[in-house]
């Protein structure tokens, strides 16, 4: 098994799917997948005076099983997100499994065991259910369980019970498995957010069990589109991790693949905007439409004013690929701007932020850009 250089983060929304399913990460990319409903689309409900024929309902492992074994990674991280907040805004799929599955420290592991399969190419993710449940050992337990199945298995903590998990962790963590540090919001260029972290990457310097991984959140979800400034860069995010991770003795960096953090709430209305990587600079640009917030706002402000940046003109002249041919966010860029394909879909542009961010990570990979 070879190391991974990057881990992004993605929740199995449509089109998180759309990029896990098509994008070839190749061996020192896993994708990390956060499964949080039973299925992945609810059945179509029969229309009203046509009988129709039931068909049993689909187990987890038969609707899980074909989307996670058609991802092209050497392996892919799996997780029922045990840390992921419960909202009255989750639709009720959400929240019920989240409620009758995730929170079953037991039933969980049974959903996890039923992917085995794919042992070979899948590593379950662990959470204490300090914080959900109460329960004592919660760590030791679904690593006792999963072992049977999987080889290697990942752990997830975070600074609230850091302290709490780091003593059944190394109890339990064999040198093939990754120990993750979410790093939530915390900003390794503020000070204060800094001194708030410290301890869990001090301890980091003699941790000597497994694989280390920080997850950063870079792109917080307060940032709204509306809010962001035309064509500029923006300046609170901070994307410093990538450049950092091996100093601070991790093995391995990880984030949201270029988006915001997924909150898995439904609603929301047009909001015409964009965020932009700049991969020369490792920085983020906004974009943003008209104060009608028009999806046509797309196609007449924000794509052509993409297609004009500094952004894209340091990109341009730059040494390495990022916005050429492998690049498919690229691809539908162009696409829309020259009216090939239409732009009239916010989701779409969800896409082409996440397509874009991996491909610039992968091609820095292949440049050596992480080799100290």
């Amino acid at each position: 098994m070879s190391i991974p250089v990057y881990i992004p983060v993605l929740r199995l929304r449509q089109e998180e799917k759309k990029v896990l399913t098509t994008f070839d990460f190749g061996n020192k990319i896993y994708p990390y997948v956060e499964i949080f409903k039973e299925f992945e689309r609810l059945p179509p409900k029969p229309k009203p005076g046509k009988a129709k024929k039931e068909r049993a309902p689909k187990h987890f492992h038969e609707v899980y099983v074909p989307t996670l074994n058609s991802v092209k990674a050497e392996r892919v991280f799996v997780d029922l997100p045990v840390h992921l907040r419960q909202s009255r805004n989750m639709k009720k799929e959400v929240l019920e499994f989240l409620r009758g599955v995730v929170a079953n420290r037991k039933i969980r592991t049974e959903y996890l065991l039923s992917l085995n399969s794919l042992n070979d190419k899948l590593i379950p993710v662990i959470s204490t259910y300090s914080q959900l449940t109460g329960e004592p050992n919660s760590i030791r337990l679904q690593e006792a369980d999963l072992r049977i199945a999987y080889q290697t298995l990942a752990f997830r903590t975070s600074e609230l019970t850091f302290s709490n998990d780091i003593h059944q962790i190394e109890a339990v963590a064999q040198p093939q498995d990754f120990f993750i540090i979410d790093l939530e919001n915390y900003s390794l260029s503020d000070s204060d957010d800094l001194a708030t972290i410290e301890f869990m990457l001090e301890y980091l310097k003699t941790f000597d069990k497994c694989y280390v991984v920080l997850l950063g959140n870079p792109i917080h979800n307060s940032i709204k589109n509306f809010e962001l400034l035309h064509g500029h860069r923006i300046a609170v995010v901070d994307n410093t991790l990538m450049d950092r991770f091996q100093r601070l003795s991790a093995h391995t960096f990880s984030d949201y693949a270029g988006i915001k953090k997924d909150p898995v709430e439904g609603g929301g209305g047009i909001s015409p905007g964009f965020i932009f990587y700049d991969a020369v600079d490792n920085d983020f640009y906004g974009f943003k439409g008209s104060v009608a917030r028009e999806l046509a706002d797309f196609e007449n402000i924000i794509v052509p004013d993409v297609m004009r940046s500094d952004a894209v003109k340091r990109m341009k002249g730059h040494l390495l690929d990022y916005v050429g041919l492998e690049n498919k966010g690229w691809q539908i860029l162009e696409n829309i701007y020259y009216g090939i394909e239409s732009g009239k879909n916010q989701a779409k542009f969800k896409r082409i932020s996440m397509e874009h961010y991996l491909h610039c990570i992968k091609a820095k990979i292949r440049a050596g850009h992480f080799i100290f």
